[in-house]
């Protein structure tokens, strides 16, 4: 039986992720030598690459996966690289780390800390929201996979990059890059909550991590401390930056986009001070948004390259370049940053090495690759860019007002102009793939993205989001311009100090009014299609409440795991292993390259008693019990015909029912 949904069971499993997120991430890149924002920062990408590469490593070296062994491997990481670090310290090798730009003072820090704080909060609220009336259990179609391979890795320590899969591949299962799943595995089992339960854990604090990347970002980029609270605040409110990928069920996919920004921290300590503790997070930072999603690297490299490109441009242009002394050739600058970038690839090509020849091998093997082929007018893509909405149908109007005045002032970006060029070049990426997506350039083009139009929009979000945040910031700067100059002001010289705080919080204070709560109930809205699977009200949820009743009575039954449960594959009865730990015949929504003995009883299997092929087929696969639920996940494609009309056939005997559900027995 699952674990109750209470306060104290999410309370537990979010606490036990932030957890999970904060310690193993903390300690190797503490020993790492990071510090201060950078820390916190790149603290969970961190944590993501730890888990993301124990699992695969683990299971190659036949060591269970578990808490106690990612502790073990964080223990060892963090050795190494501290060891790593003191001798090249005591050789000489390193040099004292440079100043990100101007310091905070400690007022500074707080008060970017409580928009972090905020934004976690939002975020949090949001998930909550949209969550409503219905079950805990996630609604889209790849959320299962998801549940059941969190399952999988916790029950039985194989945290390979094809294991969680052989619950609807079977036998050899298939590759995914699984940090998210390895990491949710730790949260299931340290909080001994259910898996809905932990699902929604991992979900409810995702905009409050890009809040923290993006905060990560400015700070390590010399920018004002309203810049990085205003970049909090946007991420936390942007309904284009994690809530869709989240309403879609792109759950992995969510969690690569929400760390993407802080390759550019890892990037630019390398850039500034290359050493071997900063390119070893730089190394472990591309491992981890490997093991998060297969994309995330490749945004990771598009969002963050102009960046280097700017750095390029001020040494041809003679101007200062971080890490470099003055006067040098700027090929020498260029020749010299790919050298040094050489190394860094190789270590972390070494530890990412399972997920990168796992992938070749994914593209290479026979699963299908669909293309979408969106073609929808330019300016209508534009449109959605600058009103950073794309589900719903109501802008965010505020945030483009925050988006032009952002791009108005470009000027003071100062170091950061490179977001224009990365803003335009992601934008431009999804306007060719929202609006000639059924091209064959275009499909092969955006292939590490499934020519989604709907995963590109995510990516374009981070330097949209990143040039309101600085609108923002640069409309905070106006108003404590406007409000030094007036006389009543400088005739109170204790005031002076205190503008700039005073017209940052109310230009907060008015944000969250102006959008009611930094738009949660519209990204709630959005969210809760992750539950619905639709509208609210407009969609019945392909998993009910009676089909998990059911399968919480099959549970019941004592099904040992060499037994699968024949059941159908759209109907919502996916998630029995994940619920209750029963095998189920078809384990996934995905159909494709599906087991052939699975693929064949969904069509006959009402022929038990004149079929010897689906009798064999039973046989194999160990079944005894056959459970049917109602609706399916695609409204217009009914139960599969071998498990339609099943009554009253003499080699089954029905064991429970409800309105919704039937479980049979096999008695012949």
């Amino acid at each position: 039986m699952p674990a109750p949904e209470d306060f104290w069971s999410y309370f537990g499993a979010v606490a036990t992720y932030l957890a999970v997120l904060a310690v193993p991430g903390g300690v190797v890149g503490w020993a790492a030598g990071l510090r201060g924002w950078a820390l916190a920062g790149l603290a969970p990408l961190l944590s993501y690459a730890v888990t993301g590469l124990a699992g695969p490593w683990l299971a190659i070296a036949h060591i269970p996966y578990g808490s106690l062994s990612v502790a073990a491997v964080t223990l060892l990481l963090a050795a190494v690289l501290y060891g790593l670090r003191r001798f090249a310290i005591a050789r000489g090798w390193l040099r004292p780390g440079e100043e990100p730009g101007p310091p905070w003072t400690r007022r500074a820090h707080l008060a970017v800390a409580a928009c972090v704080a905020i934004a976690v909060a939002v975020s949090i609220a949001v998930v909550v929201s949209g969550r409503g009336g219905t079950t805990a259990v996630f609604q889209r179609w790849d959320t299962v996979f998801h549940a059941n391979g969190i399952r999988y890795i916790a029950e039985t320590g194989d945290g390979s990059l094809t294991g969680m899969g052989t619950i609807n591949w079977y036998p050899q299962g298939s590759f995914y890059p699984n940090a998210y799943h390895l990491a949710g595995a730790l949260v299931y089992e340290l909080s001994g909550t259910s898996i809905p339960v932990t699902l929604n854990a991992i979900t409810m604090p995702i905009a409050g991590l890009f809040a923290l990347a993006m905060a990560a970002l400015v700070r390590q980029l010399g920018g004002r401390a309203v810049f990085a609270g205003s970049a909090a605040l946007v991420a936390g409110g942007a309904t284009t930056g994690a809530y869709e990928s989240v309403s879609s069920g792109l759950l992995p996919f969510a969690l690569g986009i929400v760390l993407t920004p802080l390759a550019v921290v890892a990037l630019q300590r390398f850039l500034a001070r290359p050493g071997v503790d900063t390119g070893a997070v730089l190394a472990l930072s591309a491992a981890g948004l490997l093991a998060a999603h297969s994309s995330a690297l490749f945004g990771a490299i598009l969002f963050a390259f102009p960046l280097v490109v700017q750095r390029w441009y001020r040494a041809l242009r003679g101007r200062r370049v971080d890490g470099v002394p003055e006067g040098r050739p700027a090929w020498r600058v260029a020749g010299g940053d790919v050298l040094r970038m050489l190394p860094v690839m190789v270590v972390a090509g070494l530890l990412a090495a399972p997920m990168i020849l796992g992938a070749i091998g994914f593209t290479s093997g026979s699963y299908p690759y669909y293309a979408w082929g969106s073609h929808m007018p330019v300016w209508k893509a534009l449109a959605m860019l600058a009103t950073f909405k794309q589900v719903l149908p109501v802008p965010q109007i505020w945030l483009t007002v925050f988006l032009a005045i952002g791009v108005l002032t470009l000027v003071a970006l100062r170091r950061m102009r490179w977001l224009v060029l990365s803003a335009l070049g992601l934008s431009a990426l999804f306007v060719v793939v929202a609006c000639f997506g059924g091209e064959g350039w275009v499909i092969s083009l955006s292939r590490p993205w499934w020519n989604d139009r709907f995963r590109l929009m995510a990516l374009a979000s981070i330097p949209l989001c990143l040039l309101a945040a600085h609108g923002m910031s640069e409309a905070q700067r106006w108003l404590a311009k406007l409000a030094s100059g007036r006389a009543w002001v400088r005739a109170r010289p204790w005031l002076t100090g205190r503008v700039g705080l005073a017209t940052a919080v109310l230009l907060v204070v008015a944000m969250g009014v102006l959008t009611g709560g930094f738009y949660r109930a519209a990204n709630a809205k959005t969210v809760s299609l992750l539950y619905y699977n639709g509208l609210p009200g407009e969609v019945v949820p392909p998993v009910s409440r009676d089909e998990i009743d059911a399968m919480d009575h099959l549970g019941t039954l004592g099904i040992p795991a060499d037994q699968k449960v024949l059941n159908d594959r759209l109907d919502g009865t996916a998630w029995m292993y994940a619920l209750t730990g029963v095998h189920p015949v078809a384990g996934h929504y995905d159909a494709g390259v599906a087991p052939p003995d699975a693929l064949y009883l969904a069509q006959h299997f009402a022929d038990y008693d004149s079929d010897a092929q689906v009798r064999a087929a039973v046989r194999r696969l160990n079944i005894h019990y056959v459970l049917i639920g109602s609706g399916t996940i695609r409204r217009d494609t009914p139960i599969a015909r071998g498990l339609q009309h099943l009554d009253g056939h003499d080699f089954l005997q029905v064991v429970y029912r409800n309105p919704g559900a039937v479980i049979y027995r096999i008695v012949k």
